[in-house]
């Protein structure tokens, strides 16, 4: 992997966005105003969490049903209806002033305005044709995906979101006169799923553009794993199986480990074709983001499977030697011509992490947990190919975790760090403007290369993203306060993007 340099960025879902002319969640033309933002603050990235698709009605964007397209709930709807020179009707609009209003995003009707509106604005490109030329070079550029994709969305929707497997079993085992029949009696309703990843498609490549002329990189995350029912696992049943399940084995967090309940990636069977699946996986997300993070590292070089005969588990590939050839097999392969980012957080053998560096693919440092035996690392002396960061969307802001801590870590931490120095006498347990300035500095002074800072961390925010384990509307629902036209022109978040930027220039990033 070429190395972009030494830089930072700010890590802030997609959907977290806040702007004028939103429904209520963030989407596609919220991003041009927030990376002018990010600009000013001298930031070089901007992570975002998946924008794979996902069931309607699925606030989680890892609940993704297919490892290609996007997720329609990021359209941006006031542009479709701009297009089709529509407006909101007076239900939708009640609608979208009550979310809009919300502290959070309110999914209940944000996914309902966004079904009715793009049905109606599909309507009007169906009576106008205006665009339909670009729009069969998009079907037909995107054909490898589109059309299973498009073909599985309808059919879930037309059973009831049942799991494919429970189909009727001719379309559930792909037969060739099942198929054929259901692409001709759902014509109508495939070409309006395919439209819409076209204007998805269209409005994420308009929001790269406006990234390169601004000169910040977009940075995706990448799931390890699709789930069973998915328009993947429909195609590919023999690459994501279901025979076990798939999860995490026990450490000091959890005794039993975790269940994930997901399909399994057979890398044997990948293999036999060349991993052709793999390479277009790849090659699809390499066109899609500048930058993009790889979640759960280690299931490129090794899976926790549970099934009726090891229900407490059991590691495929069995030994570390077939473990360690098969990660930098599977590495090699997605980091070609890409840049890439390896989540590799949780129990990590020593060999997975000397593989990733070896081939010069950044690993995370997650400053809170840096630590062995009580005492913490310095950020100064992190890996220079790593990332530096102060959370994750799976942490509680900095501040909450600051306030929260035992007495003895904000001890230890301030003996760690050398821009924490002023508070080794006595380290505050409150979260002063002080303490966080420290704490972001020492993240953006580390020798990691790469820096990223959760959008909350930055404004000393305490709402978080996401509890794991925890099903729930607090999940997935974060919005930031301000809307992002306002972020330049109102006195304090200009103020903040001013400090950031002398933090981020002192940093050398």
């Amino acid at each position: 992997m070429n190395s972009l340099g030494r830089y930072s960025g700010v890590l802030l879902p997609l959907f977290s966005l806040r702007s004028e002319r939103d429904v209520g969640v963030g989407d596609f033309g919220a991003v041009p105003a927030l990376l002018d933002y990010l600009k000013a603050a001298g930031q070089k990235m901007l992570m975002v969490l998946p924008l794979l698709p996902t069931a309607p009605g699925d606030s989680s964007p890892y609940s993704t049903r297919s490892a290609f397209g996007l997720s329609t709930l990021f359209l941006d709807l006031s542009a479709l209806l701009d297009e089709a020179g529509d407006r909101f009707t007076s239900d939708e609009a009640e609608k979208v002033k009550a979310a809009r209003a919300s502290a959070t995003v309110r999914y209940d009707l944000v996914f309902a305005v966004k079904a009715t509106v793009t049905e109606r604005c599909f309507k009007h490109f169906e009576a106008k044709s205006t665009g339909a030329a670009a729009f069969e070079a998009f079907c037909a550029a995107e054909r490898e995906w589109l059309d299973e994709w498009a073909l599985y969305a309808v059919l879930s929707e037309v059973h009831g979101r049942k799991a494919w497997w429970d189909w009727p079993q001719p379309l559930a085992q792909r037969e060739e006169k099942a198929i054929a029949q259901a692409k001709a009696t759902h014509a109508r309703t495939v070409r309006f799923q395919q439209w819409l990843q076209w204007k998805a498609a269209t409005q994420w490549q308009a929001v790269r553009a406006q990234a390169k002329a601004k000169g910040v990189w977009l940075c995706g995350d990448e799931p390890f794993i699709i789930a069973s029912d998915s328009a993947d696992g429909w195609c590919f049943p023999h690459l994501l199986r279901r025979d076990a399940r798939l999860g995490v084995p026990p450490d000091d967090f959890s005794a039993d480990g975790q269940d994930w309940g997901l399909p399994w990636f057979d890398f044997d069977a990948m293999a036999k074709d060349g991993c052709a699946w793999l390479k277009r996986r790849a090659r699809h997300a390499a066109a899609t983001y500048d930058v993009r993070r790889v979640d759960h590292a280690i299931g490129y070089f090794r899976q926790y499977l549970r099934d009726e005969k090891t229900p407490k588990g059991r590691f495929i590939p069995a030994d570390e030697a077939a473990q360690r050839t098969l990660g930098e097999q599977n590495f090699k392969l997605l980091s070609e011509g890409a840049h890439i980012l390896a989540e590799d957080l949780g129990v990590i053998p020593p060999f997975a992490k000397e593989t990733l560096a070896r081939l010069q693919l950044p690993g995370y440092k997650v400053m809170r947990w840096a630590r062995e035996h009580g005492v913490y690392e310095s950020p100064t002396g992190y890996p220079k190919v790593s990332l530096a960061t102060t959370g994750t969307h799976d942490t509680e802001p900095l501040k909450t975790w600051w306030q929260t801590a035992a007495p003895w870590e904000r001890e230890a931490m301030v003996k760690a760090y050398a821009q924490l120095e002023k508070f080794r006498a006595s380290p505050p347990a409150q979260f002063t403007p002080e303490v966080q300035e420290a704490l972001l500095r020492a993240a953006l002074e580390s020798s990691s290369d790469v820096c990223v800072l959760p959008w909350q961390d930055v404004f000393g925010e305490e709402e978080r993203v996401n509890l794991p384990a925890s099903v729930g509307e607090h999940n997935w629902s974060y919005r930031m306060r301000p809307q992002v036209e306002s972020l330049l022109s109102d006195a304090g978040t200009k103020a903040t993007a001013e400090w950031l930027q002398r933090l981020t220039a002192a940093a050398q990033r």
